[in-house]
């Protein structure tokens, strides 16, 4: 009796909380087919008239195409760069050995420790005395540089590329840095999908530094932009409605969309890599 009842409660539990989650969600799909007058005076939950007018709306007469275009280029380029960069790290930090590798480790746990907000207004202040300031760089380059990416690969080095096969390689004659790109790259790759997901994801929704580094309007990222309309305001209440609530679906339907196109190496990636866990 004991176990069909704390699977019952296990599946009520696992219901509210999809519910907390999926129903904003929800709300904002429902309320950006409605029209701003509609919005206010029918059920929330529910469509009413739906029409595409929103987004025909933000997509042609506001700059919320272009935001887009400049989130999905810096975060998927800080999310390749990321990627490759917490490889070669957690490559070196899970299969050599040499002085100084668990200092470094510690560093890079503790590194995890820190939150993004923290460190922020000090990444500002280096960015602008290297001239990285209003640039795409200035965003890519910072949000590339994962703590959890590193510390994540190097347990997945350590438990899931076989000592063996690197020793066959170089026994082959293979360099250093063939040993990597040839044989261990191809042991990383659903590892790589994964932190390529996560930087890409924490990229797409950093509101706090693209807000230091971003001056120009036209570098804006979808949070970025979006806020700018709901800070500088409209005459038109009806039109900005139409632009937020259009961005925030495609922002959400995009990211969706992302994780089930890769949710198979994912799962693969995580699940191999929390072995030693």
């Amino acid at each position: 009796m004991k176990r069909p009842l704390s699977n019952t409660l296990a599946v009520v539990v696992m219901a509210i909380l999809a519910a907390y989650f999926l129903l904003p969600i929800w709300w904002a799909l429902v309320e950006s087919t409605k029209l701003y007058a509609a919005a206010f005076s029918t059920n929330p939950l529910w469509f009413s008239n739906p029409t595409f007018f929103n987004f025909v709306y933000a997509f042609t007469q506001s700059s919320l195409l272009l935001w887009l275009a400049n989130s999905l280029i810096e975060s998927g380029l800080a999310g390749i760069l990321g990627a490759l960069l917490a490889a070669m790290a957690g490559f070196a930090l899970g299969k050599y050995t040499f002085r100084g590798r668990h200092v470094l480790t510690l560093v890079v746990a503790v590194g995890l420790m820190i939150p993004s907000t923290a460190i922020a207004f000090p990444t500002f202040v280096l960015e602008q005395q290297l001239g990285l300031v209003n640039t795409y760089q200035g965003v890519i380059f910072p949000t590339a540089v994962s703590a959890f990416g590193t510390y994540f690969m190097t347990i997945y080095a350590q438990e899931s590329i076989p000592k063996e096969v690197l020793d066959a390689a170089r026994i082959d004659g293979a360099s250093e840095w063939q040993v990597f790109t040839s044989v261990a790259l191809r042991y990383f790759k659903p590892a790589i999908v994964t932190i390529f997901i996560i930087i890409f994801a924490g990229t797409w929704n950093n509101y706090l530094l693209p807000l230091f580094v971003l001056r120009n309007a036209s570098l804006y990222m979808l949070p970025q932009g979006l806020a700018s309309v709901l800070i500088n305001g409209s005459t038109f209440p009806n039109l900005q409605y139409a632009i937020q609530l259009s961005g925030s679906v495609v922002t959400i339907l995009l990211m969706v969309g992302l994780f089930i196109g890769l949710e198979k190496y994912i799962e693969a990636g995580l699940g191999l890599g929390a072995v030693r866990g």
